[in-house]
């Protein structure tokens, strides 16, 4: 009885393995470059394997199967999830891609994670710009970065995924702990609280100057998103201000160019009314006396 109880479970794990086996063999490609894998998450804290393409964002949270590596796991690590397009006749390097996310500050650097918002894009918004042309094989990678060095993209973590119309399934990978951590898009920091939602709780990781990775959203695309920034954007939206604060001063410049000449003249009556009205002062005389 013990003995078909080891077959049987030996058949399980058999079987496991061989699905396992023949999900990796499905992608179409390899990619040398990729080291462990990545996990996705959604708003409550769970992993996900499949989902629409049109959520918004397209995942809450990335986790990696793969510890940082100094410099990249000191107190200013971030990471960043971003999207390529594979394509037959060109290596991995050469894909072309873009950020689903912006950077985000993590607290477990060994388990690094890039944050979304409720900002952030869906699948179906790379999709526009990339599609997937080799059996519908999306590859996601996460790149990490620190203060003063710029990211690191020689070796990264990296999923597989499939989109079959308005659906996407992960191909590969494997279980990752979303509550490993927590990580907060630097976009909920330098951003009004309004415009961003991100997945609680935030991160404790100490904060300096947002420019201290060169990897924003959408840094690393080979086509231009034509998005503006919530900066730029604020301006553009409230062209008046500028107007306004133009016209107050050139009134107040008038008004001390006024002032000053009222002054000038009312001082210049008082010097006349105080010279002799018999005489006038005297000028200088021109050339040799005679």
């Amino acid at each position: 009885m013990a003995t078909g109880s080891m077959v049987i479970g030996l058949m399980a794990f058999g079987l496991t393995g061989v699905t396992s086996a023949d999900a990796a063999s499905s992608v179409p490609y390899s990619d040398p470059n990729a080291v462990g894998y990545i996990g996705l998450c959604n708003q409550a804290g769970q992993q996900i394997t499949s989902g629409s393409v049109s959520t918004t964002p397209f995942a809450w949270r990335a986790v990696s199967s793969e510890p940082a590596q100094p410099p990249y796991n000191n107190a200013y690590r971030t990471a960043i999830l971003l999207a390529y397009q594979p394509q037959q006749g060109l290596a991995p390097g050469e894909w072309s891609g873009e950020g689903l996310t912006a950077s985000a500050r993590y607290t477990n650097p060994n388990n690094p994670m890039a944050a979304a918002t409720s900002g952030d894009d869906s699948l179906a918004d790379f999709i526009q710009d990339f599609s997937p042309k080799w059996d519908g094989f999306l590859e996601l990678r996460m790149y990490l970065g620190t203060e003063n060095a710029q990211a690191y993209s020689l070796h990264y973590p990296a999923l597989n995924i499939q989109v079959n119309g308005n659906t996407w399934t992960a191909v590969g990978g494997g279980q990752v702990n979303c509550q490993s951590g927590t990580a907060e898009s630097i976009e909920s920091i330098v951003l009004p609280t309004t415009t961003t939602t991100t997945v609680p709780p935030t991160t404790t990781v100490p904060v300096r100057s947002t420019t201290t990775t060169s990897t924003s959203k959408k840094a690393v695309s080979n086509k231009p998103s034509g998005k503006v920034s919530q900066a730029n954007a604020n301006t553009a939206d409230h062209p008046s201000t500028n107007n306004d604060a133009l016209i107050v001063g050139i009134v107040l410049a008038a008004l001390v160019v006024l002032a000053a000449a009222g002054f000038l003249l009312t001082l210049r009556k008082r010097r006349s009314s105080q010279l002799p009205s018999t005489e006038s002062p005297s000028l200088p005389e021109k050339g040799p006396k005679p």
